[in-house]
């Protein structure tokens, strides 16, 4: 099926759900280690390392122009702005940063508390 996808050469990753069915031991001594991630859709657990995986596998990362409103607070997140986006505008107003971004999407769900739509 791959091959007729022309995929079988496109990264893989395997996500191991339901690891919230797991004692809880055993869950603490699952490590995601290259391919392999150890997640609970129903609980939640592990889907932020999946979603910093997927981002490091896939080759294009579309981009997108979007508002944010980062309180200055947040210098690290600030410095990823500036690092990795395009910003068209910057406006200071009450404590926070007010931004018109363009990012890669990777980038924009870290960012997705700011997000002014």
């Amino acid at each position: 099926m791959l091959r007729e996808l022309e995929s079988q050469d496109k990264p893989r990753l395997y996500v191991m759900n339901k690891v919230d069915l797991l004692p809880e031991k055993k869950r603490e001594s699952l490590r995601d280690m290259g391919s392999v991630i150890h997640v609970s859709a129903a609980k939640g657990f592990g889907l932020d390392s999946l979603l910093e995986r997927i981002d490091e596998l896939i080759a294009e990362d579309p981009v997108r122009r979007v508002h944010l409103r980062v309180p200055q607070s947040e210098g690290k997140a600030l410095a990823a702005l500036d690092a990795k986006s395009v910003v068209f505008a910057r406006e200071y107003r009450d404590g926070n940063v007010e931004l018109d971004v363009q990012a890669p999407e990777s980038l924009l769900r870290k960012m997705k508390n700011f997000v002014r739509e």
